[in-house]
């Protein structure tokens, strides 16, 4: 009897679960292509069902898989969108149906087969999640009723130093334990226009520390957080769920702590500037303004000129923050933070519009020609920017620029629009005497701030290019005569920057380009570590013997491929030179990749390599964009890690290959 008890224990424990609905199961990790929303257990089949993310696809290869002991559940079908389509309409729901789960099921994942793990869904529930308590990081700071925005408080800027941020990872699947990747975060000081990359990897806490020399206090970015603030001197603890952000796509609820005010800035800042930028941003709206013209497009941006004004005047917004937990440096940057969005959106659509100057061709080199479009018609550029100059120093002549929450968006686009144009205008004397030539802006932005940067900039790209032509050699014949000519542009700059501080900027470069000049040493430190090195040596390795033209590319890049088709006729002429292309690409893009390069017959070595390599290059050689080259010397030894291949010809490229 003891025994046929049992047995119907052990079968009854196989039965599988039915009537049971959990609707928004609790997930450890989910991927980002779906939304699963609810879970249905009938005798029949174990229903998944979800909402579908535009470009994402069901398959049939898919199973459900016992978390505990490892079985399997067949897919069975699909409805609400057929297997192998793809999902055209963002939103668009579905049910999954599978096997009956058994009853003795607490948690299962769900697994595409053959496909990559991190799209898959880990530790899925059988119960509904629980609503996530709100994240607290500050008291309210002291309610200040007198505080008005101002640029007054910032002239001498902020003292550079040290800081750290600390981003603590919750719920690390055990599936994807060895594939957290290391994780780039990407700063920069816009006085000199200098980006540094830092990568981090998980420690055996689950936690990514990142070490960071600060200019000034600014806006960062790293996945899976994106956007953090920072100041010099502080320490920044970030708590966070792995959750869907392995793949880069999904923001995780966050919790801040810090000594200073990093903390409370990174978590209210952006819901300030989301609320108040009175942002009209609809690109397809916006193609659709600039392709009817002029007439379209000039009353919109007049009337975003006079928004921007209208945030800085907003009662509404002053109270809202004078009531906030920020101090008086953080009201300034969110109220900075949320003019200068709007005027983004300005220079956004001004920059469309000038595109419309020109027609662009692609030649069968892979080459563009420009040429001029008759029916363009100017716009009335003092309209918009008279408007906007009525708060010119609250804008433009503030160094919160540096501090602004699209981190460098808003300067670039102020220094590469026609805000700072210049041009030259004859001066006269009392009598009527000619003195010279005079540098002019139209608009008035002499002596702000904007102007500074812009001069700054300037400045140290001469130096930095001055640098990397010493390094290879390019001004050899004429070294004294460049040293006075930079010496000349840089002395120019200095006397018209303003500010103390990004002048002190300027001339600390300077001071680094004399010394390496006068020393010979142009060299970067390699500051690369034991497995960076490893990387460095598996690329280089086996063309040791031959000067190197590296060539970081992506098949989604246009000017990557652009830039190899106009190299070939380089390739062909270098063959018998002991040099070597090397074209570097992810791996996971070699099937299109050697597609492409079959038909276009790019010649030259093809290296692929994985995402994380990929990652640690961004910080060993410190870039981000491409196309990107870099020349290699004979024996593996980096010589300059941003080189332009297109600016040397073939004689000047022969010499670079005998003296490296």
């Amino acid at each position: 009897m003891k025994n046929i008890v049992t047995l119907f224990i052990f079968i009854f424990s196989l039965q599988t679960m039915a009537g049971k609905v959990i609707k928004n199961p609790e997930i450890e990790f989910s991927a980002s292509w779906m939304t699963i929303t609810e879970i249905e257990l009938t005798k029949e089949a174990t229903i998944v069902r979800g909402a579908l993310s535009y470009g994402s696809a069901i398959i049939n290869n898919t199973i459900l898989q016992d978390r505990d002991t490892g079985k399997e559940y067949k897919f069975l079908r699909v409805e609400g969108i057929k297997a192998y389509e793809q999902n055209q309409v963002d939103g668009t729901t579905c049910a999954i149906y599978f096997e009956p789960l058994d009853k003795t099921v607490k948690e299962f994942n769900y697994i595409e087969v053959d496909n990559n793990p991190i799209g898959n869904y880990y530790g899925i529930k059988l119960k509904t999640k629980e609503k996530e308590k709100p994240a607290v990081t500050a008291l309210p700071a002291s309610v200040n009723e007198n505080w008005n925005f101002s640029n007054a408080r910032y002239k001498y800027l902020w003292q550079p130093g040290k800081a750290q941020i600390n981003i603590h990872i919750a719920n690390i699947p055990k599936e994807l334990r060895n594939m957290v990747p290391s994780v780039t975060l990407r700063y920069s000081d816009q006085i000199t226009r200098k980006e540094e990359n830092v990568l981090a990897t998980i420690d055996e806490n689950d936690c990514m520390t990142f070490d960071l020399d600060l200019r000034h206090p600014q806006w960062v970015y790293t996945s899976p957080v994106r956007d953090i603030f920072i100041i010099p001197g502080d320490t920044l603890d970030i708590y966070t769920r792995l959750d869907s952000s392995l793949d880069h796509r999904s923001p995780c609820p966050m919790k801040y702590a810090s000594k200073g005010e990093s903390a409370v800035i990174s978590q209210f800042v952006p819901d300030f500037v989301n609320k108040y930028n009175m942002l009209e941003i609809d690109y397809n709206t916006l193609d659709k303004t600039v392709a009817e013209g002029k007439d379209a497009t000039q009353p919109v941006l007049e009337r975003w000129a006079n928004q921007a004004n209208e945030i800085i005047a907003n009662e509404e917004l002053r109270q809202a923050l004078i009531h906030s937990p920020l101090s008086t440096f953080g009201k300034d940057i969110a109220m900075m933070s949320t003019v200068a969005s709007k005027c983004i959106e300005i220079e956004d659509l001004i920059s469309r519009y000038e595109r419309t100057a020109y027609t662009f061709s692609t030649l069968e080199d892979g080459s563009y020609r420009r040429d001029e479009n008759p029916n363009y018609v100017p716009l009335d550029f003092d309209k918009i920017y008279g408007t906007l100059m009525k708060n010119r120093d609250l804008i433009y002549n503030n160094p919160l620029a540096l501090c602004e929450y699209s981190q460098w968006v808003f300067i670039n686009r102020t220094l590469y629009n026609p805000l700072l144009v210049y041009y030259y205008e004859e001066s006269f004397d009392e009598q009527g005497n000619p003195m010279g030539m005079n540098r002019v802006n139209r608009y008035g932005m002499e002596g702000t701030f904007m102007n500074d940067i812009s001069l700054s900039q300037s400045a140290i790209f001469q130096i930095e290019e001055s640098l990397k032509n010493i390094k290879v050699g390019v001004v050899d014949e004429y070294k004294e005569a460049h040293h006075e000519w930079m010496a000349n542009y840089i002395g120019g700059c200095l006397s018209e920057i303003q500010n103390p501080c990004v002048a002190q900027s300027v001339v600390q470069e300077y001071r680094k380009h004399v010394k390496a000049t006068e020393t010979g040493n142009v060299e970067d430190e390699n500051k690369w570590n034991e497995k960076q090195n490893a990387l460095w040596k598996k690329i280089t390795e086996p063309y040791k013997g031959n000067t190197l033209f590296l060539d970081f590319w992506s098949m989604g890049c246009g000017p990557c491929r652009a830039g190899m088709i106009a190299q070939k006729r380089l390739v062909e002429a270098m063959k018998d030179e002991p040099c070597r292309f090397l074209y570097i690409c992810n791996i996971h893009e070699k099937d299109k990749a050697e597609k492409w390069m079959n038909e276009n017959e790019i010649k030259g070595e093809h290296v692929y390599i994985e995402p994380e390599e990929w990652s640690q290059l961004e910080a060993m050689i410190n870039f981000r964009g491409i196309p990107r080259g870099v020349l290699v010397d004979k024996n593996g030894k980096m010589i300059e890690s941003n080189f332009h291949i297109g600016s040397f010809n073939d004689d000047q490229l022969k010499e670079l290959i005998k003296k490296f």
